[in-house]
């Protein structure tokens, strides 16, 4: 089992890294008036998206804690509404941030996870969230989550780019 563990980490932790490269690429050769247009997600521009991103990078990060802690993340269990909500208030939060703070936020914010994984155990990685019996929503199924977010994003802002050319 430490062994499937393990490539499955491995997998995760692969998943994770490319998808962040694409998002990197996604964005890469803008000036920051270009990040600062809005249009890319409704009124949000790249830089509205980088800090969207930082913001579940870090409330993701304060669930693992809360799990390590034995207590159920409230984050974990938000409906369409909740996540509207939170993502509404990140955004209220974030939205004067500069195209640099934007990304510097993010990049930290996501180094912060990556230490916190490099620290955690196969065991404690794949174990059930408190209250969740199937697993469906531990660290690992959360950084799946993330995959997908910052893929979503990167595609988003690479039809932006894409609707800006042609």
């Amino acid at each position: 089992m430490d062994f499937l563990a393990t490539a499955r980490r491995q997998m995760l932790a692969g998943q994770l890294h490319d998808a962040r490269e694409r998002l990197l690429a996604s964005y890469a050769g803008l000036t920051n008036e270009q990040m600062q247009q809005s249009g890319v997600c409704g009124d949000w521009s790249v830089a509205h998206i980088l800090s969207h991103i930082a913001s579940w990078d870090r409330a993701t990060l304060a669930s693992f804690r809360k799990m390590l802690e034995d207590e159920r993340a409230e984050f974990l269990d938000l409906n369409e509404d909740g996540i509207e909500l939170f993502n509404a208030e990140g955004h209220e939060a974030t939205k004067g941030a500069t195209p640099d703070e934007a990304v510097t936020e993010m990049l930290a914010a996501r180094e912060e996870l990556l230490i916190f994984l490099r620290e955690t155990d196969n065991k404690t990685l794949f174990a059930p969230a408190p209250g969740d019996e199937h697993a469906d929503l531990s660290m690992a199924a959360c950084i799946t989550v993330l995959v997908n977010h910052d893929e979503e994003h990167a595609d988003m802002i690479e039809e932006w780019r894409e609707s800006m050319t042609g």
